[in-house]
């Protein structure tokens, strides 16, 4: 899993930002983008994800990436495919 710090900040219109660049001159508080390696998820206890932003990163771990589940309503089988 890949880890990414973040810095969130009030902005003049009252407004938050959520940015990689970390401000100059204005208070922040710190935020982690959790990104999962390649095929694989990462989670925290039922949350299962590819990305995800958090105040901690505490209790993240890696794990397998679940399978998609079938929907009939939108999911097409193959053999319709023409």
């Amino acid at each position: 899993m890949k880890r990414k710090t973040l810095y969130r900040y009030l902005r003049e219109d009252g407004g938050y930002t959520i940015s990689p660049v970390k401000p100059e001159g204005t208070a922040y508080t710190k935020r982690y983008r959790l990104i999962a390696d390649e095929g694989k998820a990462i989670t925290k206890g039922e949350i299962i994800t590819e990305v995800i932003d958090v105040k901690s990163y505490a209790g993240w771990q890696d794990c397998e990436k679940p399978e998609p589940e079938y929907d009939p309503d939108t999911s097409i089988p193959e053999e319709g495919i023409q």
